[in-house]
Parts: C-alpha cells; structure tokens; sequence
C-alpha cells in the first residue's frame, strides 16, 4: 500500500525513485510535473536531485526549488539523493541546497546519498532514512 504522505521526487533516474518508492511504499512523481500542492500535503519528500559541470542544479531543479521556496515545508522531513554529480564536487551545493530548504521549515533526515560514489548503498540508505520519513 502506498502512503501518499512520501513523495519521491525525480527528474531523470525514475528507475531509483521507483525502487527507493517501492521500498519506503510512497509515490514518485516527476519534478517536472510536481506542483506546490502536492509538496504541501506531503509528510515527507525524498528528492534525487541533480547538479550539472559547476554545481548548477539541472534546468527541472531550478525551476522545482522555486516551488520549494513557495511552499510551506514547516514540519516536512526531506531526505536528499544526488542523483547526478558527485560527492567531491558538488557536496558544498548539495549542502546549499538543503540549506535553504530548512530556511523554510524542513528537516533534512539521515545524510546525503551520492548516488555515483562507488560506495553508493541504497539499501542501507533507505534503511537509516526511513524511520525518520
């Protein structure tokens, strides 16, 4: 059964958002398609967010981390999966990233998945994330 209040947001590894998805038992959605609403009536978000060559977040990101802004994330707990980029590069954007987010409200559960570092577990990851979620 699915729990509507976890959201997996992607934009291009829907293969990972389905499997982080199916084993949280929450819903993916495209961050293309997402809206305030539904970052508003979720309990908890996990985002495979993605960075491009100097820590510029990918076009889709850009324009979702408006939505971000806009929403209340008051009480929300976000877990972050860089989807794209790696850790040596770009974990001090990934550290901006989520700081604004707890800017407005969220907290930032367990620590950042780097989903390219050769040490990358998402087993392990989901497992320390998702008490918290």
């Amino acid at each position: 059964m699915k729990h509507e209040s976890i959201v997996v947001a992607y934009d291009s590894c829907q293969a990972i958002a389905e499997e982080i998805a199916d084993k949280l038992g929450a819903e993916t959605v495209s961050v293309q398609s997402m809206n305030v609403r539904q970052i508003e009536n979720s309990q908890s978000l996990v985002l495979a967010i993605e960075f491009q060559d100097g820590g510029n977040l990918s076009p889709h990101w850009q324009y979702a981390i408006q939505m971000f802004r806009d929403a209340s994330l008051s009480g929300k707990n976000l877990a972050v999966m860089v989807a794209l980029g790696n850790r040596l590069d770009n974990g001090i954007y990934a550290d901006a990233f989520c700081r604004e987010l707890k800017e407005n409200g969220a907290h930032i559960v367990g620590g950042y998945l780097y989903a390219d570092s050769p040490k990358c577990n998402l087993n392990n990851w989901i497992c320390a994330i998702s008490p918290n979620l």
